[in-house]
């Protein structure tokens, strides 16, 4: 009951501390910005609570009874430390210190997170993150996330979602497979190729909805099925034919002359790019760094697919 009372009158508690403190209700009430009216109105309603009183008052000055000092001797450390945890929960918000759990798909993850991770590395020495690499949408609360990298439309959900680009989606092979078989001139003519592509499941791997020119859907069935994008480049790069990949889980291979676009002018379809995290008013200041950072992209100057 007593714990109540100090509860309900936490502020007078305040007022009281610090008017023992600087010996005036005058000076405490400025400090808090309240009038000696107010003030000894406050402390008034805390006798009355306790059944006690608590200061002796002259014109000028005041100072604890016994009951007084008794309350300012277990309360003033109380308050500190209060104060101390509510600065600690402000710096928490504000400094960039802590770990953040992030998921992407292991290509994106790959390719474009980890310099990302790399970069905020050496901004923020305090930084810590858990990075999963999953093909499969993990869930916020069972997988204890902070952030993820979704690909492809979001559902309708709870979570807010910052875009981050596009990711194109096109058509590229190995120079020597394209040396030893005529490339093709139009989407039509896949259908003469070994078309390498991710499980139906996957994004924009539909390659039966593909249409040609004419707008006749092509009907497309891939020889080669990998279920990891950076495999799926891989398979393409040894020469086992035209591999459909997104623009970033190409730009490895590409950097290094191991693939080469087909169709260049061709983008099948483009990938929405969304960072999305729970709905919290308030985001830690590491998951913000971090958010930022992906919308900045892996050279930190913006992202390139808009």
């Amino acid at each position: 009951m007593r714990s109540q009372i100090i509860g309900a009158h936490l502020a007078a508690v305040r007022s009281f501390v610090l008017a023992v403190d600087v010996g005036s209700l005058t000076a405490a009430g400025r400090r808090v910005g309240l009038t000696p009216s107010a003030i000894s109105k406050q402390l008034a309603r805390l006798e009355e609570a306790l059944g006690a009183r608590l200061l002796e008052r002259t014109t000028r000055r005041v100072r604890p009874t016994a009951a007084g000092l008794a309350l300012y001797h277990r309360a003033q450390p109380l308050l500190e430390a209060l104060d101390e945890a509510g600065v600690a929960v402000r710096d928490l918000q504000t400094a960039v210190r802590g770990r953040v759990r992030l998921s992407a798909s292991r290509a994106y993850g790959r390719v474009c997170v980890v310099p990302v991770i790399a970069r905020l590395a050496a901004e923020h020495p305090e930084l810590e993150i858990d990075l999963v690499l999953d093909a499969r949408r993990l869930d916020f609360i069972e997988d204890d996330l902070d952030l993820a990298v979704r690909e492809g439309p979001l559902p309708d959900s709870s979570l807010t979602a910052r875009k981050i680009g596009n990711a194109a989606v096109g058509l590229y092979a190995a120079p020597a497979y394209l040396a030893r078989r005529r490339p093709p001139r139009s989407l039509e003519e896949l259908a003469q190729h070994d078309v390498l592509a991710v499980p139906a499941s996957g994004p924009a791997s539909d390659l039966r909805a593909l249409r040609g020119r004419s707008g006749k859907r092509l009907g497309l069935v891939p020889r080669f099925r990998v279920n990891d994008l950076l495999a799926l480049a891989d398979l393409a790069e040894r020469g086992a034919g035209i591999a459909i990949l997104p623009d970033y889980a190409a730009a490895p291979a590409l950097g290094r002359g191991a693939l080469v676009p087909v169709l260049p002018r061709t983008t099948l379809t483009r990938l929405p790019l969304h960072a999305v995290y729970p709905n919290r008013r308030h985001l830690a200041r590491r998951v913000q760094v971090v958010l930022d950072a992906l919308v900045a992209g892996p050279t930190g100057g913006g992202s390139a697919r808009a």
